[in-house]
């Protein structure tokens, strides 16, 4: 489906707030692959639909995750908030005839992130932490570095992310500590 299309379909399902994030996420997408080498289409894509599920109810989510035998590293009642990636895969591909592997994959892990994760993988999980109109504490110092070094900054955001949801009591997707430790190890065998 070409970009514009894309576009025009999920303006209607999403609400302002999220479509303005989805077109910023998009465009930083598109810049650090750039940056990175990866292909363009690909992560304009990925950017725009990483959410197309984030505004659809949590009961309309499972219900569309149980249909389509989705399996869970956790009971996902138990962290709910990463149900939109997994179902938004599923959006991509049904509702906007997303056929491309690593566009799915690209927006299944944007909010957890995951083992053997792809330059696109993180290019996506990447932009939609830290696009323009984001804010948290050092975002600066991660955009300055996602320019230079993009497993740095995965794992400065797996780092903050996994902090906050320690400090907050949350429970923490396994996947997510999975793509922390193998990002870290891949940054600590740079610098060795």
């Amino acid at each position: 489906m070409e970009v514009d299309l894309i576009k025009i379909r999920l303006k209607k399902i999403l609400n302002e707030k999220r479509w303005k994030h989805s077109v910023n996420t998009s465009q930083l997408a598109y810049k650090l692959a750039k940056r990175y080498g990866i292909d363009l289409q690909k992560a304009r894509i990925a950017g725009l639909l990483h959410d197309c599920a984030k505004d659809m109810s949590f009961e309309k989510l499972k219900k569309l995750a149980i249909s389509h035998r989705l399996k869970f590293d956790i009971e996902i009642e138990k962290i709910p908030k990463v149900l939109h990636a997994f179902t938004g895969a599923l959006i991509a591909r049904e509702q906007f005839g997303i056929q491309d592997p690593e566009i799915l994959q690209a927006i299944r892990l944007h909010s957890t992130g995951g083992k053997n994760m792809t330059d696109l993988d993180k290019i996506i999980y990447l932009s939609d932490k830290i696009e323009p109109s984001r804010y948290f504490n050092e975002i600066e110092k991660v955009r300055d570095i996602s320019i230079k070094d993009l497993d740095k900054a995965i794992l400065i955001l797996l780092d903050k992310g996994l902090i906050s949801l320690i400090k907050r009591g949350l429970l923490i997707y396994p996947a997510t500590i999975e793509a922390r430790n193998e990002v870290l190890n891949k940054v600590v065998l740079l610098n060795a």
